[in-house]
């Protein structure tokens, strides 16, 4: 019996010790991915090394010492295996977050190139169409690279042209014809044709990526204002192309110091010089088809004389993934008639709030036709849009309860200029202070026409002229918010 006992003993002092252990290559394990993710301040970071280093010298000493009881020891080491579950669940959730942070950056242009053919045309392959010619124009970079990817899928000669409108135009009646055209420029035209999709056919896509050189910025994120272009993207599929519409244009000028933001909204089809051409001025939405998000930017730099050195682009289908993450939102309707959303008849809204999910939150912020006030009301939608889902991403209930669906609801949707560090610290800085921020809003404003575009100089499309009042104004509340304390 004693033998048994004694036996017994050293089985329980085994397991304990291996149990301790484990605690001390786990401590070691979560102390490194916290350090890694750098979101934590230094005082909260020592707070839970103490705490974990507490734990395990008291841990140690009991099962390390002969005369302790052996229930007490069991106690003990039921409690490390207990904080050993806690420490693996929370570096997997903190290797999530890196995986994502890296996943997001912008690294590279992904320019989409559709191969378009007309709907009778007798092509219904890739096959029918290799060895035939191929029109195009050159709205590319990189030339070499282009040719090499047309080659290699169609193996047919290349004969450029100067307007894309006109090969758009006439791929509707021309059945011999193939057609690459960058995924913007065809999504606009559907945009400008209800028609055009149901007069051609996509055959298939081809797909080219190009490193991005990452400038310094010269900016600290915790305490220089600074500027991020917000892109909503008007695209066809589940991609983030480099070149298409910019169906949401919203400017947050953030000041660290202050706890202060200003959100700008601009209205996809205000009227513009697009930086880098002369003549007409064209929609902004096109500048996103003309030069990537860096046409963009820079027409809205020129607009409202500022400095944007940092951009997130969001595919707006993921608007629908990320609601339906988060649980739904409540979008409050400030018209006093009840109507369907254009884009999704199957969403209605009624006077005052409605809870949705995502399908028809994203039908709300595209809806402009149910107001007399048109696209300024479509700007307002999307502003209460994203306010909602900013206030309740952030909320720690929702954060902890949907943590991997809006991870998974992101990933692929959304990328950013913002580098890992600058997102890290940011985070860091509010969760140091937990300060609360102000935000308010300037958006600008303007009066509806149909004109001649840059991009469509042959016909008239609807445009919003600007009211210049309004884009003054704005560029002073910019300037107030972006001021740092020394000036």
């Amino acid at each position: 019996m004693a033998k048994k006992r004694t036996s017994r003993k050293k089985n329980i002092n085994l397991v304990t010790r291996i149990i301790w252990g484990l605690s001390i290559i786990m401590m070691v394990i979560l102390g490194y991915f916290i350090f890694k993710a750098n979101v934590l301040p230094l005082k909260y970071f020592i707070l839970i090394v103490i705490i974990l280093v507490l734990f395990l010298a008291i841990h140690g000493l009991i099962v390390m010492k002969k005369s302790i009881k052996s229930w007490i020891k069991m106690t003990v080491s039921v409690i490390g295996v207990l904080f050993i579950a806690l420490e693996i669940f929370a570096v997997f959730k903190i290797n999530d977050v890196l995986s994502f942070l890296d996943k997001i950056q912008a690294r590279y242009e992904v320019n989409i190139y559709n191969i378009v053919v007309n709907a009778n045309s007798p092509y219904q392959s890739l096959e029918d169409v290799k060895d035939k010619t191929i029109q195009t124009v050159k709205d590319f970079e990189d030339l070499d690279l282009f040719e090499k990817n047309v080659h290699e899928k169609l193996n047919g000669a290349i004969e450029y042209q100067e307007n894309i409108v006109e090969l758009l135009t006439q791929i509707k009646t021309d059945t011999e014809m193939v057609l690459v055209v960058n995924s913007g420029n065809y999504d606009a035209m559907i945009e400008n044709d209800k028609d055009f999709e149901k007069e051609v056919r996509v055959l298939d896509t081809i797909e080219i990526k190009i490193k991005i050189e990452q400038e310094d910025k010269n900016l600290n994120v915790t305490k220089d204002p600074f500027v991020v272009y917000l892109s909503g993207i008007d695209t066809r599929s589940n991609y983030l192309p480099s070149r298409s519409l910019s169906d949401v244009n919203i400017i947050l000028a953030i000041n660290p110091v202050k706890k202060k933001i200003l959100m700008i909204h601009i209205p996809r089809d205000y009227y513009v010089q697009i930086h880098g051409t002369t003549g007409l001025r064209d929609k902004l939405t096109h500048a996103g088809t003309i030069g990537g998000i860096e046409a963009s930017m820079s027409t809205i730099e020129d607009l409202l004389e500022i400095e944007i050195p940092y951009y997130v682009r969001v595919n707006f289908n993921a608007v629908v993934k990320l609601v339906d993450a988060i649980g739904g939102i409540n979008i409050y309707s400030d018209v006093n008639y009840t109507f369907n959303c254009w884009t999704d008849n199957g969403c209605t809204f009624y006077p005052g709030y409605n809870s949705v999910g995502g399908r028809c939150a994203l039908a709300f912020a595209r809806e402009r036709h149910a107001y007399d006030s048109g696209d300024r009301h479509r700007g307002e939608n999307q502003e209460q849009v994203m306010q909602l889902i900013i206030n309740k991403v952030s909320s720690s209930s929702t954060l902890i309860a949907n943590y991997n669906q809006i991870l998974n609801a992101l990933e692929g949707t959304f990328e950013t200029s913002l580098s890992s560090e600058e997102i890290t610290n940011l985070v860091k800085m509010q969760i140091n202070d937990m300060a609360s921020w102000t935000m308010e809003t300037a958006n600008v404003d303007g009066t509806g026409a149909n004109l001649p575009t840059y991009s469509y100089p042959g016909q008239n499309l609807y445009v919003m002229e600007p009211k210049m009042e309004t884009v003054e104004s704005a560029i002073q509340k910019l300037n107030e918010v972006l001021e740092t304390p020394d000036e």
